[in-house]
């Protein structure tokens, strides 16, 4: 994120602005700040998902006496895990497979429990997990609710002995990394062709999308949050043999400030949050007639009752 110089009657006035909603001790939002343990400054990467997750995060923990801050839109691992580290920021919603490629770009492990575990074990000290969400941002297979209901697919292993006729939407990268069609084969014996497999490259955005509604391909590889799923009525079929590399969302914090109610407020807001609640968020937030962020952060805390302290109604 860009940042345009700031004299210190701006900054001054920028921090009793923010004061109204955050704590604001330091005018610039990437630079170190004394805090006392209670006082925690959220941040997140530079797209809608992570910037609603910080919301409901820093939402939940102001209802729970915590003095908050928030420093969205940081950018990406490379601005905010140093940023984590020095004391710009205290937390940051992360995707737990893709944050173990970052400490370990040779790391084999795709499921959850296996990835958690090596995380864990090689995180530095001074960074802390707390417990995962079943929300998962992931690749998938995805198909139409038509396709799902006809062919009665509810796993990828069901979609295997239609392998002759599936044509699969996907980058071109797809047909031979490890977790593309050659792991597809391996786990679940869906063979997909040459000739059956059709490169696109919108990152399973809205070509790719079109191309399932109108039967161009039987499935597509599409981010398991994406707003298509529910705007379209796509069924993402389960992945119980852990193809595609965990994606769970997860809280990282920095260690100093892993307090016992940080924790316990944070892994019961994560316990809550879900796939298809996510997909949901980020439909809710997407195109011209979407909500803020913010705003959709705070519906779902107060539909989860994260509004008020933890343990009262």
């Amino acid at each position: 994120m860009r940042l345009p110089p700031r004299s210190a009657v701006p900054s001054a006035v920028a921090c009793l602005a923010a004061m109204i909603v955050a704590s604001c001790s330091n005018a610039d939002p990437l630079g170190p700040q004394a805090r006392s343990p209670h006082s925690i400054v959220v941040g997140s990467a530079d797209f809608p998902e992570s910037e609603i997750v910080a919301q409901i995060y820093a939402d939940a923990l102001q209802a729970n006496g915590f003095d908050v801050g928030l420093r969205l839109g940081i950018g990406s691992r490379e601005t905010y895990i140093p940023a984590l580290k020095d004391h710009s920021i205290d937390l940051v919603p992360e995707y737990i497979g893709n944050l173990l490629l970052y400490v370990n770009p040779e790391s084999t492990a795709t499921g959850l429990d296996a990835v958690q575990a090596e995380l864990t074990r090689r995180l530095p000290a001074d960074l802390s997990l707390l417990t995962p969400a079943p929300a998962s941002d992931t690749d998938t297979v995805t198909v139409t609710d038509w396709t799902a209901a006809s062919g009665h697919l509810a796993t990828i292993a069901d979609l295997a002995p239609h392998s002759a006729d599936v044509t699969f939407g996907a980058s071109a990268s797809f047909q031979t990394r490890p977790s593309g069609l050659p792991g597809l084969a391996r786990k679940y014996g869906l063979d997909i062709s040459p000739q059956n497999f059709v490169a696109i490259e919108d990152g399973g955005g809205s070509v790719t999308v079109r191309a399932l509604l109108e039967s161009r391909v039987t499935a597509a590889d599409i981010f398991s949050t994406s707003p298509t799923i529910p705007q379209n009525h796509l069924v993402t079929l389960a992945d119980p043999q852990n193809n595609f590399l965990a994606g769970n969302i997860v809280p990282l914090v920095n260690s100093q400030k892993k307090s016992a109610l940080l924790a316990d407020v944070l892994n019961k807001v994560s316990a809550q949050m879900t796939t298809s609640g996510v997909a949901a968020l980020n439909a809710a937030v997407s195109g011209n007639r979407g909500i803020d962020p913010s705003q959709a952060a705070r519906q779902w805390v107060r539909e989860h009752g994260f509004n008020h302290p933890i343990g009262q109604p």
